[in-house]
C-alpha cells in the first residue's frame, strides 16, 4: 500500500477512535439538545400540533430544512427544494413547476401549506400548475411524513409540507431595523435573481417587506432534450425549450404584540410566466396571478379550560392564463377561495394535554378556453378535529388524534359537446357530497437517554375531489385526455409507521419503515388503446381515466449522520441516506404508475463558523417495475457541491457562495413526471451569489 494511503488510514482510525472515545465519555444529555444536525432531531417542529415538539418526539417521521441548509438547497420551486429530503421526490415540470410527491404520493395527498394555511390556488388540479409559493422568502420548510397529521386534513395521506416565512411578523420588535438582501446569478437555467426582506418596528408594533425578482431562461440539459429527439418537431441540443421563467412577488406585513400573544396581517402578491415543456411546437406557457390577504392571531393565557387559543385565515384571488404559441389563451383558470382554522389548547388533565379545533375552507374554481378538463365547481368543506397527548411516566408519550370532515361540491356550468366520459355526464348545478371520520394514534417510546422508538398507526379516509369525479376534456400540460368517475366513493387507508432515531453520539439520525393499504384507491389510469375510439389519440393527448382499486404502499427511509469531527467550532461530517417505495394494486397485483426509483445519497460537509463546504452524490436507481402502458425511466447519479464564506460584522454580515450542481452533467429524468420523456432535470450549473444580512 503507497504511503499515502497509509497516512490517511491512520488519520481516519485516530479520528474516529477519539470521536468514539469522546462520546462514550460524554456528560448525560438534556432534554432538548441545541445543536444543528441536518436530522433536525432537536429541532422544533411547529406543524405537528399546538405545542411544537422536536423531531426526536414527533410519533411520524419528520424533516425540518431552515437555515443554512435551506439555504443551500433553496430552489425555485417548493417540489425541487425538497427533492433531496428523504421519503420526498418532485413532480418536475422544469424550473416553473413542482410539487412534492410524498413516498409515491402525490397530488391532494400531500398537503401544501403557507404558513399552516392551504395555497389557496389550483395547483392540485394538475402538475403542470405550480403552486404559489415563494420558497426564497421562506425561513424554514417542515415535512411530516405519512397519514397521521389530522391537524390540516384528511386527504394528507401521504404528508404535509408546511412553508413557513415571516410575512406575518411572529417576533416581538426591538427598536431596530433587520433584514436579508441576496443577489444570485448562474445555474443551469442562467437564473438572474434578487431578494429582500426587511423588518423593524418599535414598542407594540413590528412590521416587515418582503420583495423579489427572478429571471431564468430556457434550461441547459446534456444532449436533447426529447427522448425520441429524431420525431418532429426539431428541436435544438442541450437546451429544454420553453421552460424559461419569469418571477416577481412581494409581501407588507404588520404585528401587534402584548405580554400573552400577538396578531397581525399579511397582503402577499405573486406572479409568475413559466413554461411548460412538452416538446410542443409552439410550446405552452402559463401566466399565473395570485393576490392574498393572511390574518393571524395567537393567545397564550390559561382562562378557565383553556391555555390558549391560534387562529389562521387567508383569503385568496387567484387566476392564471394557459398561452400557446405567443400571447393566444387557450385556457383561463381561477380560484377564489378562503380557508380558516381555530385550534382552543385546554388545561392539562392530570396527565392528558392537547388541542381541539375546527376548519372551514371554500374554493369557487371556474376554467374557460379550449382545454377545460375539469368543470367549474364550487366545493366547501368543514371539519372537527382533536388533537390529545397521554405523558406516561419518563419514557413513554401517547399522542391520539381524530378529525370528522364533510365536503359538498357544486358543478357550474359544464362544457357542452363532450363525449360521456366513462360511462357518466356530469350535468350543470349536480352536486355530490362527502363525510368522512380519521384517527390516527402514536407512540413515543424512550429505552434510553438520546434513544428514540416511534410507532404511528392511522385510519383515513380521503374525499374525492372535483377533477377526479367530473374531469372531462383535454389538458395539454400533461398530453392527456382526463376523464373523471363520478362512481368514485370515500378513498379509505390504514398506515403503520415505524421508526427509531438517535441524537447524541457519533452516530445520529433515524430509520423507518411504512406499510399503508387503501381500499378504493383513486388514481390516474392510462388506458390501452381502442378503449374509447372517440378520445384515444385525440389531438395526440393519451386518455388516461380516474379510476378506484384497492393498493398497498410499502417502504422505507433511513438518514444518518457520522460526526467525524466537532471541536473548537469546526465540523466534519459525513451523511448517508437512503429511501423506497413500492406500490401495487393488490387486486391485480400490477405496479402503481409513477412510482420512484429507490433513491440513495452521501454527503461530506464542513463547516467552522465561516467556512461551509458539502460534496454530495444522489443515485437513483432505474424504475423498470413499471405499471401498464407506463414506460421505465434509467438510473441516473448526480453529483452537486457549494462552498461558502461568511464575513461577519458587528451590524451587517455578508456571505458569497458558489454551487454547482449535476458536476458531471448526467442526464436525469423524473419517473413521477408526466413530461419526462420531454422534460429531463438540469444538466451542469454553477450559480454564485452574495447575501447581506443585517
Amino acid at each position: 500500500m503507497p504511503a499515502s494511503n497509509h497516512f490517511i488510514v491512520s488519520f481516519l482510525s485516530l479520528l474516529l477512535s477519539a470521536n468514539f472515545a469522546r462520546t462514550q465519555t460524554a456528560s448525560p444529555p438534556s432534554p432538548v439538545r441545541t445543536g444543528d444536525n441536518v436530522q433536525h432531531l432537536d429541532k422544533f417542529v411547529v406543524s405537528a400540533g399546538h405545542d411544537p415538539k422536536t423531531a426526536f418526539d414527533v410519533a411520524q417521521g419528520t424533516s425540518v430544512l431552515a437555515g443554512e441548509e435551506l439555504h443551500r438547497l433553496i430552489q425555485s420551486t417548493v417540489g425541487e427544494t425538497l427533492s433531496s429530503t428523504p421519503g420526498v421526490s418532485s413532480t418536475y415540470y422544469g424550473p416553473g413547476a413542482s410539487r412534492p410527491v410524498i413516498r409515491g404520493l402525490g397530488g391532494d395527498r400531500v398537503r401544501v401549506l403557507d404558513n399552516g394555511i392551504g395555497t389557496l390556488d389550483a395547483s392540485t388540479i394538475s402538475p403542470d400548475h405550480n403552486t404559489a409559493i415563494e420558497p426564497l422568502f421562506a425561513s424554514r420548510m417542515e415535512v411530516l411524513r405519512g397519514p397521521s397529521t389530522l391537524l390540516y386534513g384528511s386527504s394528507a395521506v401521504g404528508g404535509v409540507v408546511n412553508v413557513i416565512d415571516n410575512a406575518v411578523p411572529d417576533q416581538a420588535p426591538d427598536g431596530r431595523t433587520h433584514g436579508d438582501v441576496e443577489v444570485r446569478a448562474g445555474g443551469a437555467a442562467r437564473e438572474t435573481a434578487g431578494v429582500a426582506s426587511v423588518g423593524g418596528g418599535r414598542g407594540s408594533f413590528a412590521t416587515r417587506v418582503n420583495l423579489l425578482k427572478q429571471h431564468t431562461r430556457d434550461v441547459a440539459v446534456p444532449g436533447f432534450a426529447r427522448i425520441d429527439a429524431e420525431a418532429p418537431p426539431r428541436q435544438p441540443r442541450g437546451t429544454l425549450p420553453g421552460s424559461a421563467t419569469d418571477s416577481q412577488s412581494g409581501s407588507i406585513g404588520g404585528g401587534y404584540f402584548w405580554t400573552q400573544g400577538r396578531a397581525g396581517a399579511a397582503l402577499s402578491r405573486y406572479e409568475s410566466d413559466y413554461g411548460v415543456p412538452t416538446g410542443e411546437t409552439p410550446a405552452t406557457s402559463i401566466q399565473m396571478r395570485r393576490t392574498r390577504l393572511d390574518l393571524e392571531a395567537e393567545v397564550n393565557q390559561a382562562t378557565g379550560f383553556w391555555r390558549s387559543v391560534k387562529a389562521r385565515f387567508g383569503a385568496s384571488r387567484y387566476h392564471h392564463a394557459e398561452l400557446s404559441g405567443g400571447d393566444t389563451i387557450n385556457t383561463r383558470f381561477t380560484n377564489n377561495a378562503w380557508e380558516g382554522r381555530l385550534e382552543l389548547g385546554h388545561a392539562p388533565g392530570g396527565p392528558v394535554s392537547g388541542t381541539i379545533g375546527i376548519q372551514a375552507a371554500q374554493s369557487d374554481f371556474a376554467a374557460a378556453g379550449a382545454e377545460v378538463a375539469t368543470p367549474p365547481s364550487l366545493t366547501r368543506s368543514g371539519a372537527l378535529f382533536a388533537l390529545e397527548e397521554l405523558t406516561l411516566g419518563r419514557t413513554t408519550t401517547v399522542q391520539l388524534g381524530a378529525r370528522y370532515e364533510g365536503q359538498s361540491i357544486r358543478l357550474g356550468e359544464v362544457p357542452a359537446g363532450r363525449p360521456a366520459a366513462g360511462g357518466f355526464s356530469a350535468q350543470t348545478g349536480e352536486r355530490k357530497s362527502h363525510a368522512g371520520l380519521s384517527g390516527s394514534l402514536g407512540i413515543v417510546v424512550h429505552p434510553a437517554a438520546d434513544w428514540a422508538i416511534a410507532a404511528s398507526l392511522a385510519l383515513s379516509e380521503r374525499l374525492p375531489t372535483n377533477q377526479e369525479l367530473f374531469s372531462n376534456g383535454p389538458h395539454a400540460g400533461t398530453r392527456a385526455y382526463e376523464i373523471g368517475n363520478q362512481a368514485l366513493a370515500r378513498e379509505r387507508s390504514l398506515g403503520l409507521d415505524l421508526s427509531v432515531r438517535r441524537r447524541a453520539g457519533f452516530v445520529t439520525g433515524s430509520i423507518g419503515a411504512f406499510v399503508n393499504r387503501f381500499q378504493n384507491f383513486i388514481f390516474e389510469q392510462e388506458l390501452p388503446d381502442g378503449t374509447i375510439p372517440e378520445l384515444w389519440n385525440k389531438d395526440g393527448l393519451t386518455p388516461y381515466q380516474f379510476v378506484a382499486t384497492d393498493a398497498q404502499y410499502v417502504g422505507g427511509e433511513a438518514e444518518l449522520r457520522l460526526h467525524l469531527l466537532e471541536s473548537d467550532g469546526r465540523r466534519l461530517y459525513f451523511e448517508l441516506s437512503s429511501d423506497r417505495v413500492r406500490a401495487t394494486e393488490t387486486r391485480t397485483r400490477r405496479p402503481l404508475p409513477r412510482i420512484p426509483g429507490r433513491r440513495h445519497g452521501a454527503r461530506l460537509g464542513y463547516e467552522d463558523g465561516r467556512w461551509h463546504a458539502l460534496i454530495e452524490l444522489r443515485h437513483v436507481e432505474a424504475q423498470d417495475r413499471t405499471a401498464p402502458e407506463e414506460a421505465p425511466t434509467a438510473a441516473y447519479t448526480l453529483v452537486n457541491a457549494s462552498v461558502s464564506r461568511l464575513f461577519p460584522g458587528p451590524r451587517l454580515s455578508w456571505e458569497l457562495f458558489v454551487r454547482g450542481r449535476n458536476l458531471t452533467n448526467a442526464e436525469a429524468r423524473e419517473h413521477t413526471s408526466f413530461l419526462k420523456a420531454f422534460a429531463p432535470l438540469p444538466g451542469r450549473g454553477f450559480l454564485a451569489g452574495v447575501r447581506l444580512t443585517f
